[in-house]
């Protein structure tokens, strides 16, 4: 479930939320280890609900060996067949029973991973170890065939009183400083994601209460992290792209992000540069279709900045390094203040010109700082002109000083 929960979680037992769903899977166990023949396992539900953790920790209470894979894994029948069969035994060379957990099930596709149905079918058919499959959608199409084939559990989304018990948990086991105040504003930004309000609390360790505001930015249909997660760790064409597809954050952005993180993930000098050629790349396709107007280069974009930076890598990518914040968004919360005396203001003069907030910004606050400005060095007295703009756009003393002191005016009046 993410590289954070490994260090605290020990046992099945100590998961929080979905108990009828782990009840389920010790049963599973049970039931194996007795000599019961039973389908695969379909652990299924949204992303960070603990799918993965529960099939570590079943292994581990029933005393299993791990034979895991992930989406990289399933690009062919061939490599299935050479990975996973070999494994599909009862017992590994020192007795103990292997469990296949096959993670990021979904990730199946018919153009990139021809011949896996078949592979995949026949190693059910086949093996005499328990298989664990873990997908967020198990209705996927790319995976249909497998549903008669396979036992349901869904893992539900966490509720905010579990995540907070989760990230309140995982905070102190690693001697996180954060207030509660800021837990339960993660929490109940969560959507039920417990890993990326980890991910949120790992960040906002050291950092000021302030910053949550930028943790408001972060888009929940698929979690940024996750996209990077899949940029960075992936090793086919498909996952990336899907990733980056199915994130609401704007490809400008998401380009910022995976500029300021490749040198927190790759390690070796000739796999930066490759992606960072890869990247520049995306970036020009980007300035080609705003200066065109021609979007079809967003295609190329999308391909360059996500599968073109997953597959620059020769070894696998390094995860002990936090993910950073672009720099844009970092100086969020330094701005804030000025930011927000700013729209302030532009909500004032909004309501006696009814122009876009944007376009106050750029064009009518220079514009009003400058009449200021010229009137203030000038002989009229410095309370008719407070009166004057009081009167024009309400706005008070102190916000026409900040104008005068704060806002760039317009060099060319």
């Amino acid at each position: 479930m993410g590289e954070f929960w490994g260090n605290w979680v020990n046992s099945i037992d100590e998961i929080v939320g979905n108990r009828l769903q782990i009840e389920h899977l010790k049963a599973f166990a049970k039931d194996v280890n007795s000599g019961k023949t039973r389908k695969p396992l379909m652990i299924w539900g949204a992303s960070g609900v603990g799918k993965t953790m529960a099939a570590h920790l079943l292994a581990r209470w029933a005393g299993w060996n791990m034979v895991e894979t992930n989406a990289g894994d399933y690009r062919g029948g061939d490599m299935i067949n050479s990975r996973l069969s070999p494994s599909a035994g009862s017992r590994n060379l020192f007795g103990t029973r292997n469990a296949l957990i096959l993670d990021e099930i979904d990730e199946l596709s018919g153009r990139f991973d021809k011949g896996a149905a078949s592979a995949l079918t026949k190693l059910i058919n086949e093996s005499k170890s328990p298989i664990i499959m873990i997908a967020n959608n198990m209705w996927d199409q790319s995976i249909s065939f497998l549903r008669g084939k396979t036992e349901p559990v869904q893992f539900r989304a966490l509720t905010a009183a579990e995540v907070l018990n989760v990230i309140g948990r995982f905070a102190d086991k690693n001697g996180i400083k954060i207030s509660r105040k800021t837990m339960e504003e993660i929490a109940a930004r969560s959507a039920g994601d417990a890993r990326s309000a980890i991910n949120d609390v790992v960040l906002m360790d050291g950092s000021p209460e302030e910053a949550i505001e930028v943790i408001g930015l972060r888009d929940r249909k698929i979690d940024v992290f996750a996209v990077l997660d899949r940029i960075f760790s992936a090793n086919t064409f498909s996952a990336p792209i899907r990733a980056l597809a199915g994130s609401d954050v704007d490809n400008e952005m998401m380009l910022k992000w995976i500029d300021e993180n490749i040198p927190n993930r790759y390690t070796d000098a000739n796999d930066v540069k490759m992606a960072y050629d890869m990247l520049s790349g995306a970036s020009a396709f980007m300035s080609r279709a705003s200066r065109s107007q021609y979007y079809t280069y967003w295609r190329y974009m999308g391909a360059m900045m996500s599968s073109g930076v997953a597959l620059s890598k020769s070894s696998y990518p390094d995860k002990r390094k936090r993910y950073v914040f672009p720099s844009i968004i970092s100086g969020l919360s330094s701005t804030k203040a000025e930011r927000t005396a700013s729209t302030a203001i532009a909500k004032k003069v909004q309501k006696r010109t009814h122009s876009s907030i944007r376009y106050i910004k750029e064009w009518m606050l220079p514009l009003i700082s400058d009449i200021a400005r010229n009137a203030l060095s000038s002989e009229v007295g410095k309370e008719d002109i407070y009166d004057f703009f009081g009167a024009k756009f309400g706005l008070e003393s102190s916000e026409v000083d900040y104008l005068v002191k704060n806002v760039r005016g317009n060099q060319a009046l």
